[in-house]
């Protein structure tokens, strides 16, 4: 492994001090509107659970289906540990790393219903958290109130639709993208010659993959590596000790689990892999694809397809990832392709996994507002970017209707979100513009600091 002489990724600001967070959620009128949205949505979930708890009627609805999963397992681990890939109370079943059963096992004293309630205020407690890690995120970037749309991106990320939907289920979505924030948001800021910093970086993105099995696929970007020359590469050796530790430190109860019981690793590989949801709706092309052609249903050719996709998706982010320089890497695009390789390749990943990939991105966007002028090309793609983004986040619903009472697939959502990832995919590398851009921006701090 070759050390690193380059400079830290700190945050650059070229015009003084920022606004804080309160300050300015104070005086944007959309936050507010915002504020009310998320207050108004949860008392109505919680009016209308209530409701149906006192009739009997819960088991007749979709509420707390999800959270229902979890409670099961928690219960079956104490009881029976080797069967907690068997757990499926409603027809869904568990799918998450083990350490997951355990909370909710240490949680079974109280009743599922008061649970829920618990579930639902955290995750809009949470929600407020993300807001504020999102305007922190931007301000690490460089970005500014200022820069275009930045306060309406913000609105999109605090008010998602499909957390309503989350909430219902009983989900925990907004503490997983707290986490996955948190983690960017370290990275961004770290110190290369700090083994603490990556080592949270490692906690974060371990817990994050305890809640959603997919982000493990995250920490590959978690360790930075710069290519030296052309066939040499650096690894500094300390942010790759942190990350490694942090990240193993979550993992190792999973493998002390599998360990005990291995027949449990199989099940935990069959219910992720082999086990698809086929009559759930998917965002992915890997579904739409099987869908449109019944041959490729066939295990061999589908596995393939997704492998072959996968592999493209991943190698035009980490070749990338490995040729940027140090002081210009910016984290939070690669996770953005993470996620859309997860939403485009998972057969499973379904709507709700939108509100995750928006949030990063979101600022994603707002970095390539800022690195173009307003006559440049990129500019006037990053406004058709950012508008197919949006609509798909709001009119998901069209697909969904189209899977569950027309067609028994979403023929609309895989193929939006596969153009939007073009777009994203030719902004990104536009490396001689958004790499002069980051000089610019350096030399001007260089020159603020003098």
């Amino acid at each position: 492994m070759g050390g690193s002489t380059l400079v830290s990724n700190q945050p650059i600001n070229l015009d003084g001090p920022h606004e804080s967070f309160p300050a300015y959620f104070r005086r944007s009128r959309l936050l507010h509107i915002g504020l009310f949205f998320n207050l108004i949505y949860y008392i109505a979930i919680v009016f209308v659970y209530l409701i149906l708890y006192s009739t009997g009627s819960i088991s007749t609805t979709v509420y707390s289906m999800d959270i229902q999963v979890f409670y099961e397992a928690g219960r079956v681990l104490l009881v029976s540990p080797g069967d907690l890939y068997s757990v499926s109370p409603n027809g869904l079943p568990f799918r998450y790393f083990p350490l997951f059963s355990y909370v909710y096992a240490i949680l079974q004293p109280i009743p599922l219903e008061v649970l829920y309630l618990i579930n639902c205020s955290i995750m809009m407690l949470l929600n407020w958290g993300v807001l504020w890690l999102s305007y922190r995120l931007c301000l690490a970037y460089g970005l500014i109130s200022n820069t275009k749309n930045f306060e309406k991106t913000l609105l999109f990320i605090f008010i998602a639709p499909q957390h309503i939907v989350n909430l219902i289920l009983g989900q925990f979505s907004q503490f997983l993208i707290f986490l996955i924030l948190y983690a960017i948001l370290l990275l961004q800021k770290a110190d290369l010659h700090s083994v603490r910093q990556y080592f949270f970086v490692g906690i974060a993105l371990g817990m994050a993959s305890n809640l959603k099995p997919f982000a493990v696929i995250l920490f590959v970007f978690a360790v930075p590596v710069f290519r030296i020359s052309r066939y040499k590469f650096g690894i500094p050796w300390r942010p790759l000790l942190g990350v490694f530790l942090g990240f193993m430190l979550m993992m190792i109860p999973n493998a002390i689990f599998f360990w005990i019981y291995p027949e449990s690793l199989s099940g935990f590989i069959r219910v992720n892999f082999f086990e698809n949801l086929d009559n759930h709706h998917s965002t992915s092309i890997t579904r739409l694809l099987t869908s449109l052609f019944p041959l490729l249903q066939n295990p061999i050719p589908k596995y393939t397809i997704m492998l072959a996709m996968s592999l493209f998706i991943f190698f035009i982010s980490y070749s990338r990832f490995v040729n940027t320089p140090q002081e210009s890497k910016k984290y939070i695009l690669h996770f953005a392709e993470m996620l859309f390789l997860v939403l485009l390749i998972y057969p499973d990943s379904w709507f709700l996994f939108l509100a995750i990939w928006y949030t990063v991105l979101g600022p994603s966007m707002l970095l390539f507002y800022n690195s173009y002028d307003s006559s440049q090309t990129e500019h006037k793609v990053t406004d058709i970017l950012w508008a197919g983004s949006n609509n798909l986040l709001a009119f998901f619903w069209i697909g969904v209707l189209l899977h569950y009472l027309v067609l028994g697939f979403d023929p609309i959502g895989p193929i939006w979100l596969l153009l939007v990832y073009v777009l994203f995919i030719y902004l990104v590398k536009r490396p001689n513009k958004l790499l002069k851009h980051n000089k610019d921006q350096l030399g001007k701090k260089d020159l603020i600091t003098r």
